[in-house]
Formats: C-alpha cells, structure tokens, sequence
C-alpha cells in the first residue's frame, strides 16, 4: 500500500484535496505539530523517509503557525 506525508496549516482542506486524489485514501493521521513551517518541512522529510512514503517540499503558508505533519495510506 503507497503512502504520503505532507504538511499543512489548514488540515480540513488538505485532507479534502487529498481525498480527491486518493479515493481509496485511508489512515489518515496528524503526526506531529510545529510552530515553524522549517521544523515541519523536516518533520515531514524525516517521517517520509523512515516510513517510504511519498512527499514533496512545500505547504503554502507563513513561516510562523501551527504546522501539521500528516501521514494517510492509499
């Protein structure tokens, strides 16, 4: 089963846009939160990599705010 992590500050649309992309989208889980998106960025790299999951760089959204690190399979 494929995975994914991102992040986001805003979890309801994230997960709207994913669910969309991923109709078999399933486990879906907050990971971790940060108060930088750079913390978050390396959250989500580290997490990536220990589970071989798919992500990319980015998350649009200010340096400073909550930052959610999330993790669903498909």
């Amino acid at each position: 089963m494929a995975c994914r992590v991102g992040i986001t500050t805003d979890m309801e649309a994230r997960r709207r846009y994913w669910e969309s992309q991923h109709p078999t989208l399933q486990d879906w889980q907050v990971i971790s939160l940060h108060s930088t998106k750079t913390a978050a960025q390396g959250a989500e790299n580290r997490a990536a990599t220990r589970h071989g999951c798919e992500s990319g760089e980015g998350g649009d959204g200010p340096e400073v705010a909550t930052w959610y690190v999330y993790f669903f399979t498909y």
